[in-house]
């Protein structure tokens, strides 16, 4: 095996492993924990009933509460759970809390329900917690507009202001706070504002999410995003997994295709800290994983009986017999499915599920007395899709959508996916706009491409062509060398250099010129189709209902076989297939190597492509439809145009040179 082979194998590994990293990117956010004091938080139960209240426009619905005066849910009307569904998209819910057990202090791992624009006090001015208060509301139903207030011990008057107009995505907020007694009357009120960590998430393997990341500046500008990713495990304190300084004009929550991002209008935050919560549905998931909807609504009916009867009974166990009549099942098959389900809980609870995020920023107020205007602060709060004409009227936050999903990863800023992904989705933009079929429009993109490299092709061809007849004339020396050097190695490589040398042989390097160029393209439409909303639930044909996911004709509602790298196939899926049947036969159909080195290298290359497949396997169909369609006119182009255009063979001499 020759250095060409080494280094060609070399840097198709090296590609495959940066893939894999930049769909894993690491967090960048800074990770100093100590500097700040852990304070406990408070569970008592406000006093009064809870109020719920109704926000919406044209594009979102909204409920809130009145107590913590915060956001409990958030939907989207023109975004829908499933293709064909016509139930809004929850794209924000508040996370459970996790309160400590009866009797026991509170600690760091416990915390209250995270709320949407949950406000907190990061000092001891209030003498109260803002979480655990009941505020009084200002609202008529139907109204575009919420006030919630409130009077803590200390005498302090805490406001909150928000309004919805219509055809936007983000609400208007402002928080402005004074003092009734000259005892606070002068202090600032350091304060907190976050966005609450129950944003939607995608269980995709190709796109790490949810994360958090904070916009610092620097002379006023926003020089660095800096994001972190919650990995799972639990951090030394969860309230404090990552924490910033300096000025921040936003804060965010981002997921696959949405974003939960607050902007502090008047004023930059002083400051962001990001925690880390439980995920109980990723918990859930993976206890379930495998079953069947059927038999998952078993399990879970099993499972709330269970909890059910352990309330009541906090010593002891029950068995199948003591819940067979509570969920209507015979005392064999629950005491089946109870088996079952404590096993699936005891190995999910060996992984760890710390895997929400939410960022608050930091703010403050000065206390002025009642006759005095009360100090405050403005924001906006954004829930809504990452689409670039969306968030074009937001600033400096639109460009976090793009350096979040192509410019986080040095492996996509080495193949220019910040500049090439949003060039190929606003090509891909153009051709929809015109056949009204995104999968249509990645083919034309496909077929604009290939036709771009063709010339490039065809220059290449006629220099491998070249090769070829060289390496025919000098085949029999060649044969000479492996003969009478066989059993010395280093010998017969040097004579072999010395019969290229000699004869002027060197393979055409422009040969690869064809694929470096479509490195970029193809890297950049990963990136694209990975994580653009504007391909989410958009069909092609038949059974291929969205672009963005897998085509998965079959869905086995879990792992097929429980073995390593087959263990992520969960669905029949078909283009991946294809994609590597055709890549296998386009190699194939290429001209064999004169050279026994080269031609070694392009058997070894053969099996590429099913290395691909199978890292591949799960991804947008969107990203295999490009391949085949590459594969399929490279096939074309092999088997009829150069019938049609045959290469010219040319005439040489055995020094090498052109005769005519």
């Amino acid at each position: 095996m020759n250095m060409r082979t080494v280094f060609t194998l070399l840097l198709w590994g090296v590609i495959a492993f940066l893939l894999v990293r930049a769909c894993n990117p690491e967090s960048t956010a800074p990770s100093d924990q100590g500097s700040l004091d852990f304070h406990a938080e408070d569970f008592s139960v406000p006093s009064g009933e809870e109020q719920t209240f109704v926000l919406e426009n044209d594009v979102l619905w909204s409920e809130w509460t009145s107590i913590g005066a915060a956001c409990l849910e958030v939907r989207m009307k023109n975004h829908f759970v499933e293709v064909g569904s016509n139930e809004w998209l929850t794209v924000f819910s508040a996370v459970a809390d996790m309160p400590p057990p009866a009797g026991s202090p509170p600690s760091s791992i416990h915390y209250r329900k995270r709320l949407g624009l949950r406000m907190v006090e990061a000092g001891e001015v209030l003498g109260k917690s803002l979480d655990a208060t009941n505020w009084t509301a200002d609202f008529r139903s139907g109204s575009s507009r919420l006030v919630f207030e409130t009077k803590t011990p200390s005498g302090v008057v805490v406001r909150k202001n928000i309004s919805l107009a219509d055809g936007l995505y983000h609400f208007d907020v402002h928080v402005s706070a004074n003092s009734t007694l000259r005892e606070t009357a002068g202090k600032n009120l350091a304060l907190r504002i976050g966005t609450g960590g129950g944003m939607l998430a995608e269980q995709d393997t190709f796109y790490r999410n949810p994360y958090v990341a904070a916009a610092l500046t620097e002379y006023g500008e926003v020089e660095e995003f800096e994001i972190h990713y919650p990995d799972g495990d639990i951090p030394e304190r969860r309230d404090m997994a990552a924490r910033w300084t300096g000025e921040i004009p936003y804060v965010l929550e981002g997921s696959k295709y949405f974003f939960n991002f607050i902007q502090a209008l008047d004023k930059p935050f002083r400051g962001a800290v990001a925690e880390v919560l439980w995920d109980e549905a990723a918990r859930e998931e993976a206890v379930f994983q495998g079953l069947t909807p059927e038999i998952r609504e078993k399990y879970q009916a099993v499972g709330i009986a269970e909890w059910d009867w352990r309330k009541k009974n906090p010593s002891s166990w029950p068995t199948g017999a003591d819940l067979a009549s509570t969920v209507g099942l015979s005392n064999l098959e629950t005491q089946g499915v109870l088996a079952d389900l404590r096993r699936r809980m005891q190995v999910a609870s060996a992984g760890e599920f710390w895997n929400k995020a939410s960022i608050s920023g930091a703010f403050s107020l000065h206390l002025n007395l009642p006759e005095d205007p009360a100090e405050g602060q403005h924001f906006q709060w954004y829930l809504g899709p990452k689409d670039p004409a969306i968030l074009a009227a937001y600033g400096a936050a639109a460009s976090s959508a793009d350096f979040a999903d192509f410019g986080s990863s040095f492996f996509y800023k080495l193949f220019l996916t910040p500049y090439t992904a949003p060039a190929i989705m606003g090509i891909l933009k153009f051709f929809q706009s015109f056949v009204g079929n995104w999968g249509v429009a990645i083919i034309l993109l496909t077929m604009l491409v290939r036709g771009s490299l063709m010339p490039l092709n065809r220059k290449s061809q006629l220099k491998m062509a070249e090769y070829q007849v060289k390496m025919q004339r000098v085949k029999p020396l060649m044969e000479a060398i492996n003969k009478r050097y066989g059993k010395d190695p280093k010998r017969k490589q040097q004579e072999t250099m010395k019969l290229y040398k000699e004869h002027k042989i060197s393979p055409p390097l422009g040969g690869c010129l064809p694929i470096l160029i479509q490195m970029p393209i193809f890297i950049g439409l990963f990136a694209a189709l990975r994580s653009s909303i504007l391909l989410r639930q958009q069909g092609f044909v038949g059974w291929i209902t969205d672009l963005s996911r897998p085509d998965a004709m079959i869905d086995f509602h879990g792992p097929l076989v429980d073995v390593f790298l087959l263990r992520s196939v969960t669905s029949l899926n078909v283009l991946p297939i294809l994609m590597v049947v055709l890549w296998v036969i386009h190699q194939k159909s290429m001209p064999k190597q004169a050279d026994p080195q080269q031609a070694q290298m392009q058997k070894m290359m053969t099996w590429m492509p099913v290395l691909f497949g199978i890292m591949l396997y799960n991804y947008a169909a969107g990203l295999s439809l490009y391949m085949i369609v590459s594969s399929g006119i490279g096939i074309f182009e092999a088997k009829v145009i150069k019938k049609k255009w045959p290469v010219p063979v040319p005439v040489s001499s055995a020094d090498g040179k052109k005769s005519k």
